[in-house]
């Protein structure tokens, strides 16, 4: 899913479930609800791959390059 996606699934839901505005936001660990998680952190910048993230803010630590950016880690 692109972030536009997300933003637009967003947008919607928040139209028919306004009520939510002021909940706590939580991740699943997976697809069949094994675990959850809270929310701490606002979108980050990165390089996904491999299942590896790297955020913007390490890349000359890695030796990265902004054109390499693919992802926004949501937590």
């Amino acid at each position: 899913m692109t972030l536009k996606e997300f933003i637009e699934n967003l947008n919607e839901f928040v139209k028919e479930n306004p009520e939510t505005l002021d909940m706590k936001v939580i991740t699943s660990k997976d697809v069949e609800g094994n675990g959850f998680n809270d929310v701490f952190y606002s979108p980050t910048k990165g390089i996904f791959k491999y299942d590896q993230f790297i955020p913007f803010n390490q890349y000359e630590h890695h030796k990265r390059e902004e054109n390499e950016t693919n992802s926004v880690c949501l937590n």
